[in-house]
């Protein structure tokens, strides 16, 4: 009987706690750049992200994983992702702890992590796994079809366009939702990833705004920057990576092909921002936006691999047309992540960064600041659950939970600092690596730089700085062999600094 009473009691509790805590919707894009939003510099009209970020919170140091596969897996475990290599079973995803706090939980998009998404704590989904499909014919990286609605195959119409499909769900299961309870909503769009494919009216929208070429393209954004206090005044352009090309050299018709490709980016990202913009109307006409905490962020920088088609230059398929499969070279993407070094796949800034909003009427009292602490994507675990009101389980399902890391982010949503990571353990395959310890960031186990005066990594001190690249050293065997037990620990794979 006591048991029965608890229960109501915990009942009536929960219930009285879901009518002040919010809603939360998780954006995350795929392959987009640190200056590819017009709120962080760019070009690209983003009015619906801009308004957002105007209207909350500016993250600027805010870290993902450098790879698709790799931050979505950090981001839903709240785990560095190597820790979850042998050990996916015993970690409490993001939906499934907030399940447990009574919050519906939906997903659209990209999964492209371990298991599937209604296996994970969603209860609605529409989307793929993989890494990348088509964007309007759902064909997936390696041939086939790969879309599912409830993870039933999905019967596609004639006019899909994958941004517009996931918004349509979204809007969908917002409707059909339950009212009287919180909702946790993970969008993961698969644009700006490759391939670059948009309908014909978007693209020309940009055609011909590329034609000055990528270096004038990050000089013009390193200013804007500037003004938009994204970046320091004092603060110096990394030099171009050494396989950028000259474009004063390049043919009229491959400057013309290269305004084609950038042309076609932007209006990937274009239209990210005018499905958000319907998301946000939604969530005003039900009046549930002002309790509604939106973040926006992407999954790497910019991506550098140029994988377009034979077939689509042989026959100069559009970017307009499902047959279609373009990339923009490295030369863009070096442009997409000004003002920083490097791109995905790659643990230096360029690689990591990640332009982050955050816009929550209700929860956010210092509207239109930055927040320039260093964060990571382990935070939104613990930051959800924060909101939630509720604790990590110590068991899931009989199984005793694995650890989870994260700082909240909820105090920086009240312009308070948060504790800071003790460190922050970066690894792509055990090749490209980092840790950050403070101001100091320790890259491939061989360069160090001080974050501090030098976030554009120009200036290596592990020479200059001898104690300190050791100390750092020391630390990444010891963190790498804490937090890689599932493969080979990367230390055994390091070259040896010749010094």
């Amino acid at each position: 009987m006591h048991r029965i009473i608890f229960f109501l009691i915990s009942i009536l509790v929960l219930t009285s706690v879901a009518d002040e805590r919010p809603n939360i919707i998780l954006i995350l894009v795929d392959d987009m750049g640190y200056s590819d939003l017009g709120c962080f510099g760019s070009e690209i009209n983003t009015p619906n992200l801009d308004k957002l970020a105007d209207k909350g919170i500016k993250f600027t140091h805010f870290t993902n994983n450098s790879k698709c596969e790799t931050t979505r897996t950090s981001l839903m475990s709240g785990r560095y992702h190597t820790e979850t290599y042998n050990d996916n079973h015993s970690t409490v995803t993001i939906p499934e702890n907030l399940g447990l706090a009574g919050y519906q939980n939906w997903m659209v998009g990209k999964w492209h992590i371990f298991d599937k998404p209604m296996k994970r704590g969603f209860e609605r989904y529409f989307g793929f796994h993989e890494g990348a499909t088509n964007f309007f014919n759902g064909e997936g990286t390696g041939g086939g079809y790969s879309y599912f609605d409830d993870e039933k195959p999905y019967e596609m119409p004639a006019d899909f366009y994958s941004t517009n499909a996931f918004t349509d769900y979204a809007l969908k299961y917002i409707d059909e939702r339950k009212k009287g309870k919180p909702f946790f909503m993970y969008m993961a769009y698969n644009a700006p990833h490759y391939p670059l494919q948009a309908p014909k009216e978007e693209v020309m929208k940009y055609r011909g705004k590329y034609m000055d070429g990528w270096q004038a393209l990050r000089e013009k954004r390193f200013k804007r920057m500037k003004e938009l206090q994204i970046i320091p005044q004092d603060m110096k352009l990394s030099k171009p990576e050494a396989n950028i090309k000259n474009w004063d050299k390049l043919s009229s018709e491959a400057k013309d092909d290269m305004d084609l490709r950038m042309a076609t980016y932007a209006a990937m990202i274009d239209i990210v921002d005018q499905n958000i913009g319907r998301v946000v109307k939604k969530l005003e006409d039900e009046k549930i936006l002002d309790n509604t905490l939106i973040i926006f962020l992407s999954d790497n920088g910019a991506c550098p691999f140029d994988r377009t088609r034979e077939p689509t230059k042989e026959n100069n398929y559009m970017p307009w047309d499902a047959r279609s499969y373009i990339c923009y070279p490295a030369s863009w993407a070096n442009a997409c992540n000004t003002p920083f070094r490097m791109y995905k796949q790659n643990q230096h800034e360029g690689g990591i960064a990640t332009s982050m909003i955050a816009h929550w009427p209700k929860g956010i009292t210092v509207p239109g600041t930055f927040n320039r602490q260093r964060g990571h994507l382990i935070d939104f675990h613990a930051t959800f659950r924060d909101l939630a009101k509720i604790n990590y389980p110590s068991e899931y399902k009989g199984k005793k939970s694995a650890k989870v890391r994260g700082i909240s982010l909820v105090p920086s949503f009240k312009g308070e600092a948060r504790p800071e990571h003790e460190f922050l353990y970066q690894n792509f395959a055990n090749r490209k690596t980092a840790l950050i310890i403070g101001k100091w960031k320790l890259v491939d186990a061989q360069e160090l730089y001080d974050l501090e005066t030098d976030r554009i990594e120009s200036n290596d001190l592990s020479q200059s700085k001898p104690e300190q690249f050791q100390y750092m050293l020391s630390q990444w065997i010891k963190r790498d062999k804490e937090l890689n037990k599932g493969k080979a620990s990367t230390q055994k794979k390091t070259n040896k600094k010749k010094r």
